[in-house]
């Protein structure tokens, strides 16, 4: 199955038909999370003006499944980087995700 089936852009069938889905195909997923986690996420969304901790984690998993795809599905680790603050103060935190294992580490 091609990756363009699940994707919002336009398929080419010929070079005279394109076909735009009306609506991308989405489904629901759903998971356990800690509710300390969910008031940081929502403090967040809500210190930045992001529209929501549903939006924040679309991408997220968005980006997990096409780094996948674009690894070949061959992925052992995940590295999460976070970036922030402004000039002399900008910090970076790295996350490593070991996917052969169920611990999380700091890089």
């Amino acid at each position: 199955m091609s990756s363009s089936v699940f994707s919002e852009r336009p398929i080419t069938h010929r070079s005279d038909i394109i076909v735009i889905p009306l609506k991308p195909r989405k489904k629901m997923i759903s998971i356990r999370v800690n509710a300390d986690d969910i008031l940081v996420i929502d403090k967040f969304t809500s210190k930045n003006g992001y529209y929501s901790r549903t939006l924040v984690l679309t991408k997220l998993i968005e980006a997990f499944a096409e780094g996948i795809r674009r690894a070949n599905f061959r992925v052992n680790s995940v590295r999460l980087v976070f970036s922030g603050g402004e000039g002399s103060g900008e910090k970076e935190v790295n996350i490593v995700i070991d996917l052969n294992s169920n611990e999380k580490t700091h890089a």
